[in-house]
């Protein structure tokens, strides 16, 4: 549990007036933060937490419920029971058929198939759905919008396989599609497939009876909710309850399926290396994994009234999709991170804690995700760290658009300006540096007291200064040198 507390010992650094790491979690936005770290293999967990809880406790898995239900129907194709290509008109009750298709989108129904609906290219509507204070209705309720749903009719909108479209509804299709095919409902289904192979046991989509070691969700980190959780009925896309640890036994199990055709893999090398393989806009099936530079594999989430939570498991994509293996240093191969919030502002939180894990175990930082990872979301402070003295060689004016930004010096540190009279003292970032081939690593600064970081680096060629900015949305942007 060393690294534990190099962490919270790093996180209460951050401010000399609260008291210790989970004051400051809730100062920053959680009142719960309940982490998992797979290292080579091995899981160990920890809740850092103002109001009680442990690594047991129970989270909402929000949207990483769809890579759960991903791995349900992977296990279904390789039992031969699916085909990703296979029409979901093929598979889908009448009567839904009736419910999504519309006389201008008849045509496009017959198109859509397995893969459509996984890669979230299908063309079918909702995002997001919010879920229930109550008891929700039916899941064919849900796709038809007629009360007491809250969500639209479930539709097709667009082209299948023309555009990565995130569609809650797509999953929710899915979700009819492996009842149909098992037979089963979609919990049990899920349970003999996946929850009970990967050994589970903190994972449900129905609270048991008696089950008091639950999370409750949050508004901030001192406000709670209305109430306790929302119900979900579109269980394939945001139903699960679970742990950290538990969503990193189903990362590991990717990860060993990958690495071996002894027979004995949750999924076939084949099956595996599939499901991980970009079809558009970094989105594989149900995990967003982006082919370059082909490092890892991720899910977010966020669940209405206070859900955020994220999941990413290191592996080489490149050598895994038949490319070129990488060829950097692979001490953080079958690797993993879990973190889950309950707070509706936990996105700020887990993605600062993550930033700090893959610190502290110097593993290679994430690409750049689409609304699936902590690129843009600032790092904590790294204490008692000195300043790269090559910092200095940034120095002087840079510019985005009409504005201009002066690295300087005050008294032999870096200062950010910005105008005449304000700046902004520069400290070390708590986040993996970036290696820059020929070039060295990247020199990572936190501005003091705000919400922007700066990362001198190189680009083309040329000395490069990225900023990154905690807006809304969350910018990323390059200055020119003047």
């Amino acid at each position: 549990m060393e690294l534990f507390d190099d962490l919270e010992s790093l996180i209460s650094s951050q401010d000399t007036s609260t008291e210790s790491a989970a004051e400051f979690l809730a100062e920053t936005g959680s009142p719960s933060v309940s982490i998992a770290i797979l290292d080579h293999g091995s899981i160990t967990s920890k809740c850092i937490s103002t109001i009680g809880g442990d690594s047991e406790t129970l989270f909402q898995a929000c949207s990483i419920s769809k890579p759960v239900t991903g791995m349900a129907t992977m296990r279904l194709i390789q039992a031969g029971k699916l085909h990703l290509d296979c029409k979901i008109v093929q598979l889908l009750p009448e009567r839904v058929i009736s419910i999504l298709e519309t006389p201008h989108t008849k045509d496009l129904l017959q198109q859509i198939t397995i893969r459509h609906l996984m890669s979230h290219t299908s063309g079918i509507t909702i995002a997001h759905f919010p879920g229930y204070s109550k008891d929700g209705p039916d899941i064919e309720t849900v796709l038809s919008g007629k009360a007491p749903a809250n969500t639209l009719q479930v539709k097709v909108q667009g082209l299948p396989g023309y555009s990565l479209s995130y569609s809650g509804g797509g999953m929710t299709v899915l979700q009819i599609i492996l009842e149909a095919v098992t037979g089963k409902d979609f919990p049990m289904l899920v349970k003999e497939l996946v929850l009970d192979p990967l050994g589970m046991s903190r994972s449900f989509y129905t609270l048991q009876d008696g089950e008091r070691n639950v999370a409750t969700a949050y508004l901030t980190g001192y406000t709670p909710c209305d109430v306790q959780s929302h119900v979900f009925p579109e269980k394939a896309a945001a139903g699960l309850w679970t742990t950290p640890t538990d969503l990193l036994k189903v990362v590991r199990a990717i990860q060993q399926s990958l690495k071996t055709d002894a027979g004995t893999e949750f999924l076939e090398k084949e099956i595996a290396r599939e499901m991980l393989e970009e079809v558009q806009n970094t989105m594989a099936l149900t995990w967003i994994a982006p082919k370059e530079p082909g490092v890892a594999f991720v899910h977010a989430g966020s669940n209405d009234p206070g859900w955020e939570c994220f999941v990413m498991g290191y592996a080489d994509l490149k050598s895994s999709n038949g490319g070129q293996k990488l060829s950097e240093q692979k001490a953080w191969s079958d690797c993993g991170i879990s973190i889950m919030t309950n707070s509706a502002v936990g996105l700020t939180v887990w993605a600062k804690v993550f930033h700090a894990i893959t610190y502290l175990k110097e593993w290679v930082p994430l690409p750049y995700v689409p609304g699936g990872g902590p690129f843009g979301k600032i790092p904590f402070r790294a204490p008692g760290v000195k300043i790269d003295e090559r910092w200095g060689e940034w120095k002087g004016s840079w510019r985005d658009a009409d504005k201009e930004l002066v690295l300087e010096s005050n008294e032999d540190e870096p200062v950010l300006r910005f105008g005449e009279n304000v700046r902004a003292r520069l400290v070390p970032a708590a986040t993996p540096s970036i290696e820059y081939a020929g070039n060295g690593k990247s020199i990572d600064l936190v501005l003091e007291g705000l919400e922007m970081m700066v990362r001198l680096g190189w680009k083309d060629g040329n000395r490069d200064i990225e900023v990154w900015y905690d807006g809304m949305p969350p910018r990323v942007l390059h200055l020119s040198r003047e």
